[in-house]
């Protein structure tokens, strides 16, 4: 049975963690990203929720920073 747990910055719901069972009879937790903001965390394994947390928080913080005199690449 997986257990999973919602993952939200800021009031912004960015995933879930989801436990993934390993070769070493502990658990580990698969961040699945819902929203676009956390799309390069997503699939990657974290010993926590809170670690995914602050992993995504960091997501966000950087895509809030601006890339420059023209902004993101996606803006270009």
């Amino acid at each position: 049975m997986h257990t999973s747990r919602p993952i939200e910055v800021e009031g912004r719901f960015l995933g879930v963690a989801v436990t993934q069972a390993t070769d070493h009879l502990d658990s580990v937790w698969r961040f699945i990203a819902t929203d676009p903001a956390a799309r390069d965390l997503d699939g990657i394994t974290f010993p926590s929720p809170a670690e995914a947390r602050r992993a995504a928080g960091q997501v966000v913080q950087r895509d809030r920073r601006p890339a420059g005199p023209q902004g993101p690449a996606e803006w270009r």
